[in-house]
Parts: structure tokens; sequence; C-alpha cells
């Protein structure tokens, strides 16, 4: 029986890996044809406005959330009527606040053109708007197959997204510019929701709200440690945007492509784990949850440590032979890749703070977290106005976070 458990989640890690690798290589190519096109000021209003996508999920109020926890808890049980209601209602709430939420957000991206913004902010801001709205719909796709663990046909969906959406960005910023990067966005959702249409209930009525607060009181605290994480990887572009310029931002943008491609593998592995956490939880089975996770972390503790080298020697090379204008990002992105390393090794305590409701835990670390890289950053920022100066804050308070994580997991998986 484990030995079948095992062979379904190397499975489930090869599917969704492969599909993840091709999208993270594709995504890595379209950030430099994109970044080489529009240059580091234009590049540098993208990453500004691009921020409203971390914080777009904030207001599914964590209904997807709770559909990937309840699903597998109910699934394992063979309660099939209770996962039909969970999907049902999760997907009529998406018209109910999140609908209202982008319209509004397209009534006042309208109203910033009679204002004196940049034209990049207002065409940006109206666009991303009109995108919020089908990220809704691409969510509860992939968040349906997921929570089901069925990874194949959600690999096939996010092949078939990363692939649309490099395909015609790259043409439509090669034609139109910086406008370009959200139109490939819109076009490549747009494609994705069409493909996994057919897991769309039909909407008879919108369910009570009785409904909707079961799954929020579940949900919502496992979004906001979401939307805090997002928050504390986002941190360092924030306090750049403040406290520097768009080229800055542009510049440090190198180091955003290092996080992605470092914490590719680690993220895998994580939505693939994360509903068999819940499983283990709910027939509580934590002996099985320590072993997973001295073997996950033991294995990426040993790959990451070469992918980190890696990195750090052929990163100068590769940028100063590919993308020559942001040659001044690359210290910052070294200095950023020393402290991803321990963030690599926190995915499975987190899975394992969410599926016993210990949400409580998992934010403070995230908040004390955060609050580091703030305070660490304008004290550098005073003695060296420097994007290496945020980078190194950053990494600092990344190392913390990891060691608080585990540590915490640690303490209380010992009492189980």
């Amino acid at each position: 029986m484990n030995k079948m458990l095992n062979n379904k989640i190397l499975i489930n890690i090869a599917s969704l890996g492969t599909a993840t690798l091709i999208n993270a290589v594709l995504a890595f190519v379209l950030g430099i044809v994109t970044r080489n096109i529009l240059g580091p000021e234009q590049f540098g209003y993208w990453l500004t406005v691009s921020l409203i996508f971390t914080f777009i999920p904030l207001f599914q109020l964590g209904t997807f959330n709770a559909m990937n926890r309840e699903i597998p808890f109910f699934l394992v049980r063979k309660d099939y009527k209770r996962v039909i209601e969970i999907r049902e209602t999760v997907f009529s709430f998406i018209f109910t606040i999140p609908l209202l939420l982008v319209l509004l957000l397209i009534v006042s991206s309208l109203i910033t053109f009679f204002t004196q913004i940049k034209i990049e902010y207002k065409m940006g801001l109206l666009l991303g708007s009109i995108i919020s709205g089908f990220t809704y719909l691409s969510g509860y796709v992939d968040m349906y197959y997921k929570s089901e663990q069925n990874f194949k046909r959600a690999s096939t969906l996010i092949s078939i997204k990363s692939m649309s959406q490099t395909i015609i960005t790259v043409i439509l910023v090669f034609f139109y510019g910086y406008i370009g990067l959200y139109l490939g966005m819109l076009f490549s959702l747009l494609i994705h929701t069409f493909m996994g249409k057919k897991v769309f209930p039909k909407i008879k009525s919108l369910h009570t709200i009785y409904e909707y607060k079961r799954l929020v009181k579940i949900g919502f605290p496992i979004l906001i440690v979401g939307i805090i994480w997002s928050i504390m990887i986002a941190i360092d572009r924030i306090i750049i945007s403040i406290f520097m310029t768009p080229k800055d931002l542009g510049n440090y943008g190198v180091g955003m492509m290092v996080f992605s491609t470092m914490m590719l593998f680690p993220q895998v592995i994580s939505q693939v784990m994360y509903p068999k956490i819940v499983e283990l939880v709910s027939i509580g089975d934590y002996s099985k949850i320590k072993r997973l996770y001295w073997k996950v972390n033991t294995i990426l503790a040993i790959s990451m440590i070469f992918v980190m080298i890696i990195g750090y020697i052929l990163l100068p090379y590769f940028i100063t032979w590919y993308m020559p204008e942001y040659n001044d990002g690359i210290r910052a992105a070294q200095l950023l890749l020393m402290g991803l390393y321990p963030l690599t090794l926190v995915n499975l305590a987190a899975a394992y703070f969410n599926s016993t409701d210990n949400q409580k835990v998992y934010m403070a670390i995230q908040v004390v977290s955060i609050l580091i890289n703030i305070a660490l950053s304008i004290v550098f920022l005073y003695f060296n106005k420097s994007i290496t100066s945020v980078a190194i804050a950053t990494s600092i308070s990344f190392i913390i976070y990891s060691i608080l994580m585990n540590t915490v997991f640690l303490l209380k998986i010992k009492g189980k």
C-alpha cells in the first residue's frame, strides 16, 4: 500500500513538475525577451502595476483555499455529496464579492484617465482590472483539479496557459510594446478558462450567506496566510517602488527571475503534498507526516544547495551575455539567491499548519519576517541607497523565517 502511495506521489510530482518546468522555462524566456524589448524603466512600470495580481486573490475570501483543503478531506471519506456542494458553492461565490470588486476596479481605473498619472499606469490599471476577473475563473479550474489530485489534467492546462502566454505576449510586445504584457496575459487566461470550462457547475441560484460563511470560515485564515506570504515575498519590490526609481525596480527584476527558478521544484512538491497532508491529518497519521517531512526536506536540502551554487556562479555570465542592460541587477540577484535556499525548506511545515488550523502561528512568523525585512531595508538604504541593500535585508529575513517555521513545526509535531 505504501509503495503504491509513494508511486502515486512520484507520478504526481513528475507530472506537475514537468508542467511547472515548462512554465518556468517559458516564463524565463519571456522575461528575457520582454525585458530586452522594453528596457528597465518600462518593465519597472509593469512590475509595479502587476502587484495588483498579488492582492486580487484576497477577495475570493478563502473559498478556493477551503475547496483545496475540504475536497481531499471528504474524498478520502467518500462523502461525494459534500464534495459537489462545496464545488458549487465556491463557483457561485465568484459572482458575488469578486465580481463586484472587478467592476469597482474597472470604474476606478477609468477615473485615472482624468488625472495626471502616467499613461503606463492608466493603461496598466485598466487592463489589470479586466484580467482580474478571469484570474478567478482560471483559479477555480486549477484548484478543482489540484484538490482532487488530478495533477495530470492540471499539468496539461498549466502547460497550455504558459505556452499560449509566451507566444502571444512576445508577438504583442514586439508590435505594441508595454501594453502587450497585459494583452498576452489576458488572452492566455481566456484560453485556459475555455479549456477548463467543463468543470464549471451550472448556477441555478446563488447560495445562502450561511453556505458562503461556512467555507469562508475554513478558507479565509488560509487565504490570509497566502496573502501575507505574497506580501512577504513582494515587500522588497514595494520598498524599492517607494524609495527608488522604476529603473531600479526593473534591474531588481533579475532577482525575481532567480526567485522563480529557485522555488520551482519546492513549489511543485508543496502543491502535490498539501492534499496528502490533509488526508493524513484527517485520519490522524502524524508519524507518516513526520517521515514525509524528513524525507522531502532531506532531498530538497541536498538538491537545492547545488542549484544555488550553480546559479550564483553562472548568473553574471548569463546576464552579461543575454541581458546586458540589467547588469546593475546581478549583485542583488546573487545576494537574494543565498537567502532563497532556506526558503525552499518550509513548504511541508506550512502545509501542516494550514491542515491543522494553526494559521495564527504561521501568520505570526510571517509578520515577524516582514517587519525584520522592512526595518533592515530602511537601515541599509540609509547607509547605501542601492538595490543590493534591499536584497541583503530580504535574504536575512528569509533565513529567519525558515528557522522559525521549521522549529515551531518540529515542536508541534513532537507532541503528536
